[in-house]
């Protein structure tokens, strides 16, 4: 969701970053093996087939979330409570923003269509009480600062996605200090169809 993603997937892959596979990877994967046949697969972008073989196995590769030490964990969505992050599922990992009050995974279209209340929906950190802290995105709780919770005593989730692609800003984190540092985006490169 940028103006050039083939170049940020061979820049991460030249620096050798270790990146945690989103929702937007995996939705290209699923392309590239079917080749766009499947129906889940419903708007294959133009750089699809720019990306090289080194490319592909370069997001191929993208572990669904980083153990940084044994209290702090990345992932690109969310989490279940009550689950280890390792017996988490990859939909959960990549796609989990809402859940019901017993866990169960509550869709945006469901939301949209009658309402966060009426859904019984509540965002994933709500539920989460570790014992890990939690970096995630995927979620634009704010185009300008990052949500920090402490969601239990010593857990903390860093919700960090602060909607570059929407005009934002990119954020990141610097893991031993806990400083937040920003970019404001140049431009809007993304519209955003929803409130945040």
């Amino acid at each position: 969701r940028g103006p050039d993603s083939l170049g940020m997937v061979r820049k991460a892959r030249e620096m050798n970053l270790e990146c945690v596979m989103g929702n937007h990877e995996y939705k290209f994967l699923k392309w590239r093996k079917t080749f766009g046949t499947r129906q889940d697969v419903f708007d294959k972008k133009d750089f699809y087939s720019k990306f090289s073989h080194d490319d592909i196995d370069y997001i191929f590769k993208m572990p669904t979330y980083i153990k940084l030490d044994n209290n702090l964990v990345v992932v690109h969505a969310g989490l279940k409570p009550g689950i280890s992050v390792s017996a988490q599922s990859k939909d959960d990992l990549m796609y989990l923003r809402y859940t019901d009050i017993h866990g169960k995974f509550i869709s945006l279209k469901k939301i949209a269509k009658i309402g966060k209340e009426a859904a019984g929906a509540h965002f994933w950190t709500e539920f989460w009480t570790g014992p890990e802290s939690v970096i995630y995105g995927h979620n634009v709780h704010s185009l300008d600062y990052p949500l920090i919770e402490n969601v239990a005593p010593g857990v903390t989730c860093y919700g960090i996605d602060t909607g570059c692609c929407f005009g934002g800003h990119l954020s990141a984190m610097i893991i031993e200090t806990k400083e937040i540092i920003q970019v404001k985006a140049k431009q809007e490169y993304f519209h955003q169809g929803f409130d945040i």
